[in-house]
């Protein structure tokens, strides 16, 4: 397989929206080649590009994507909570020696939202509003890399056989992005999988899962 194809078939392996738009013969194929060409910097002629996309079998993700879809509407619970914020730490060892502090007036019996997420570099603490401020004050203003507001969450409560079943992100994640909604996180504690994004996308994300379900 040369470069140009592997490129291609690459970006028709992550943009599920696109390929069924191809499927559905509504895009312009050497309009989507052009694209390619500028936008994602796949070298090649406008005519190797365009044989690369018409040689793409379209139907080898049919199977998963449809068993994902088919098994999602077997989804237990989706709910959703707003008035959500985060805060982005730099991960190092006083960080770590600060973070029990957050459990003395942050209580989980009592509704209270605490998600700590942690990455090479950083650590990342999702919270209710009400607590934003007061958690902000615990830590020294050189560790706070980055912080944020307006925030809600949709908590999907998964049929159990879904954790070992392909498919079941990416067909929630493409009907998000199809609907316009930019995903800000997405975490998994099963049988809960999390997705935080803006306030303001809250009700249109709660509405494309929930129809999703269904």
């Amino acid at each position: 397989m040369s470069n140009i194809t592997h490129n291609v078939w690459r970006f028709l392996d992550e943009n599920p929206c696109i390929r069924e738009v191809i499927k559905l013969d509504l895009v312009n194929t050497s309009a989507l080649a052009r694209h390619l060409i500028v936008n994602n910097k796949i070298e090649g002629s406008l005519d190797a590009v365009i044989i690369a996309i018409r040689r793409y079998e379209l139907d080898k993700h049919d199977e998963i994507y449809s068993t994902a879809k088919k098994l999602f509407k077997k989804t237990i619970n989706i709910s959703t909570k707003s008035n959500l914020a985060e805060i982005s730490l730099v991960k190092d060892t006083e960080v770590q020696k600060i973070l029990p502090q957050l459990f003395e007036f942050i209580h989980y019996v009592q509704g209270d939202v605490l998600r700590v997420t942690q990455a090479n570099k950083s650590i990342r603490l999702l919270m209710d509003e009400k607590h934003f401020e007061k958690v902000k004050d615990i830590f020294p203003k050189e560790k706070i890399l980055a912080e944020e507001k307006d925030l809600g969450e949709i908590n999907i409560f998964i049929y159990p056989e879904m954790q070992n079943t392909p498919g079941i992100l990416a067909v929630m994640t493409n009907e998000l992005s199809i609907s316009g909604v930019n995903i800000r996180e997405f975490m998994t504690c099963p049988p809960e999988m999390i997705c935080v994004v803006k306030k303001d996308d809250l009700i249109k994300a709660y509405n494309v899962l929930y129809n999703l379900s269904k």
